[in-house]
C-alpha cells in the first residue's frame, strides 16, 4: 500500500515537466504546440481585446446605431436558432427512430445547405422569393418584400438547420434502445416514452446544437447582408466600420458584443449540462434490437415535414441552377453556359479557394491530430490548457477571429495582411476544433497498450507516432480533411476581413456579384462551390468506401 501511494504521490507540474524533458520528440512538439497557441490564438485575441479604449466603448454604447444592431442580431439569431432546432431535430428524429420512405434521400438533401456557402441560402432566396423574385413575382403576380428580419429568420433557418441535424442525430444514434425499450415495457408510450426518456437523453445534442447554431447565427454575415436590408446586425456593421471607416478600434468592440452573448450561451450550456447525468450503462452492443415507438400518424407528420422541407431546399438549389444556365431566369430563359464557364471553369477565384481551403484543411488535420495525441496520450505541464485553447475558436464568431488577425499582423515584423496566409491561418484557427475534436475520437478507439508495448520495446514518441498512431487514425483524418475542406470552401464571416484583390475566395466573390445585380454570375459561383465540395466527397468516398459514410446520419 506504501509503495502504491508512493507511485500515486509522483504527479504534479515538476514531475509532468521532468517526464517531458527526458523525451526530446515530446518536449519538441509541446513547445510547437504552445507556440502556435501563442502566436495565433492568445496574440491576436488578447490583441483584439485591448485595441478599444475607454472612448471607443463609451462610443460604442451610446450610439443608437450600434445598440440597435446588437439587439437586431440577438433576436435574429434567437429566432434562427430556435426553429433551425426544431427542424435538425424532427429530422434527426424521423432519421433514426422511424422507418418512413425515402430516409436516404432525406438524409443527403438535408445535407446539401450545409455542403453549400450559407449565403447561397440567401442568394437564392432573394432570386425567387424577392421582390422581382421569379416564383413571387413571375408566376404567382405577388409583391413580396424578403427584406429584414423576417426573410433573414426564414433564411438562417433554413441554412443553419443541417448544422442542428448533424448534431443532434449523433446523439440520438447513440441512445440504446435497451433503455427505451425498458421504459416501455414499464408502460411508457407515445408522447410521455418521447418526453421522459428520449427527449431527456438527446438533451445534450439539442444544448449543443443551439449553441453551435447560434454562433454561426449571431456571426453570419452574407444572409443579413443580402437579405436584412435596414436590419442591421453586428457582422454587417462591422465589416461597414472596418471597409468604410477603417475604424479598427470600434470595430474590435463590435465583435467583441459578438463574443459576449456566445460565451454566455457556453457558460449557461455547461452549467446546465454538468448540473445532470445523461450516462447510459448499456453493456454488451444492442445490435439486432429496433426502435419501434413512433405511432403510424406521427410517422405521417414526420414525413410531410421531412417532405415539405427537402421540397423548399430543392427549390432553391434549382433556383441557382436556373439562373446558373440561363440568361435571366423568368425574363429571358435562353440556355447559355457563359456564367459558369466564366465563374467556375475559368475563374482565378474559384482555383484560389479550392487551393487555400485544401491548404488549410490538411494544416488542420495534421494540427488536430498533433494536438490530440498530446492531450490524449502525454502528460505535460499546460495539458489543460492546451485543450481549452483548442476548443476556444469553437465558441468564437468568425468576425471577431478575421478582426483579430488584422488587428495582429497587419504591421511588420508580422506583416500578413493583404497575403494568402493570413486567409489560411484565419480557416485553420476556425476549424481547429474540428481536427481536435475528431482526432480524440480516433484516439479514443485506439488501446493505450499498443503505443505502451512500442515504448518498452525503445521505440521513441516520434517514430511510435509516425510507425503505429498514423496508420491508425487514416479514417479519422479523411475526415476531418473532408469536413475541414467544405468549411473552409463556405466559410465567408472569418474571411470577409482578410481578403484582398490578389487572393480573394468565391464565398466573397458571391456577396459581390450579387450586390452588383450579378445574379447569373452569383448563382454560378455558388453552385459551382457545391459541385466541388460534392465532388471532393465523391472521390473520398471511391477511395475509402465503406470506410467512411459521408452521409450516413
Amino acid at each position: 500500500m506504501e509503495k502504491e501511494k508512493k507511485i500515486r504521490e509522483k504527479k504534479g507540474f515538476l514531475v509532468d515537466w521532468s517526464d517531458m524533458l527526458k523525451d526530446p520528440g515530446l518536449t519538441a512538439a509541446v513547445a510547437v504546440m504552445f507556440l502556435v497557441f501563442g502566436l495565433f490564438i492568445i496574440f491576436p485575441f488578447s490583441k483584439l481585446v485591448i485595441l478599444p479604449a475607454l472612448s471607443d466603448w463609451a462610443s460604442a454604447f451610446t450610439s443608437s446605431k450600434v445598440m440597435t444592431a446588437f439587439w437586431h442580431t440577438i433576436v435574429s439569431s434567437l429566432l434562427a436558432t430556435t426553429t433551425a432546432i426544431v427542424l435538425g431535430f424532427i429530422f434527426a428524429y424521423a432519421m433514426n427512430y422511424t422507418n418512413i420512405p425515402g430516409k436516404k434521400f432525406f438524409r443527403v438533401v438535408a445535407l446539401l445547405p450545409n455542403m453549400a456557402p450559407s449565403v447561397m441560402t440567401g442568394l437564392a432566396f432573394l432570386l425567387l422569393f424577392g421582390r422581382r423574385g421569379v416564383i413571387t413575382y413571375r408566376i404567382l403576380h405577388l409583391t413580396f418584400d424578403p427584406y429584414g428580419w423576417f426573410g433573414l429568420w426564414i433564411v438562417q433557418s433554413l441554412a443553419f438547420f443541417p448544422l442542428a441535424y448533424i448534431t443532434i442525430s449523433g446523439v440520438l444514434k447513440a441512445i440504446s434502445p435497451n433503455i427505451e425499450l425498458s421504459a416501455q415495457n414499464l408502460g411508457a408510450s407515445g408522447f410521455r416514452l418521447f418526453r421522459t426518456v428520449t427527449l431527456q437523453l438527446a438533451t445534450p445534442g439539442i444544448a449543443s446544437a443551439y449553441l453551435l447554431v447560434f454562433i454561426n447565427a449571431l456571426a453570419d454575415f452574407g444572409n443579413p447582408k443580402l437579405i436584412g436590408g435596414n436590419y442591421t446586425t453586428l457582422a454587417t456593421l462591422a465589416y461597414a466600420t472596418v471597409t468604410g471607416n477603417y475604424d479598427m478600434p470600434l470595430a474590435a468592440a463590435l465583435s467583441l458584443f459578438l463574443v459576449v452573448p456566445s460565451l454566455l450561451m457556453f457558460f449557461v450550456q455547461k452549467f446546465y449540462l454538468d448540473r445532470k447525468s445523461f450516462v447510459t450503462v448499456t453493456g454488451k452492443p444492442t445490435s439486432g434490437l429496433t426502435r419501434d415507438f413512433v405511432s403510424f400518424p406521427v410517422k405521417c407528420v414526420l414525413f410531410v415535414i421531412c417532405t415539405v422541407v427537402c421540397l423548399i431546399v430543392l427549390t432553391l438549389i434549382g433556383g441557382v441552377v436556373g439562373f446558373s444556365f440561363t440568361e435571366t431566369l423568368g425574363v429571358n430563359n435562353a440556355f447559355t453556359f457563359e456564367h459558369f464557364y466564366s465563374n467556375v471553369l475559368n475563374s482565378k477565384t474559384m482555383w484560389v479557394s479550392w487551393r487555400l481551403s485544401m491548404i488549410a484543411a490538411v494544416v488542420t488535420a495534421c494540427f488536430g491530430v498533433l494536438l490530440g495525441y498530446l492531450v490524449t496520450r502525454k502528460r505535460f505541464p499546460g495539458r489543460g490548457l492546451a485543450d481549452f485553447l483548442a476548443m476556444l475558436p469553437a465558441s468564437l464568431p468568425g468576425t471577431f477571429i478575421g478582426i483579430s488577425l488584422i488587428v495582429a499582423f497587419n504591421k511588420k515584423p508580422l506583416l500578413l495582411t493583404g497575403t494568402a496566409v493570413i486567409i489560411i491561418i484565419g480557416m485553420v484557427i476556425r476549424q481547429i476544433p474540428v481536427g481536435y475534436r475528431n482526432a480524440v475520437a480516433g484516439f479514443k478507439q485506439i488501446d493505450k497498450s499498443i503505443e505502451e508495448a512500442a515504448a518498452n520495446l525503445g521505440s521513441g514518441s516520434v517514430r511510435t507516432f509516425q510507425t503505429i498512431v498514423m496508420p491508425m487514425l487514416k479514417n479519422s483524418i479523411s475526415i476531418c480533411l473532408v469536413y475541414s475542406f467544405m468549411k473552409c470552401m463556405n466559410t465567408l464571416s472569418t474571411v470577409i476581413f482578410l481578403v484582398s484583390a490578389k487572393y480573394n475566395v468565391a464565398s466573397n466573390t458571391i456577396m459581390n456579384l450579387a450586390d452588383w445585380g450579378a445574379y447569373g454570375d452569383a448563382a454560378a459561383t455558388a453552385l459551382g462551390m457545391l459541385l466541388i465540395i460534392l465532388a471532393t466527397f465523391g472521390i473520398v468516398k471511391l477511395i475509402l468506401r465503406d470506410k467512411i459514410n459521408i452521409f450516413d446520419l
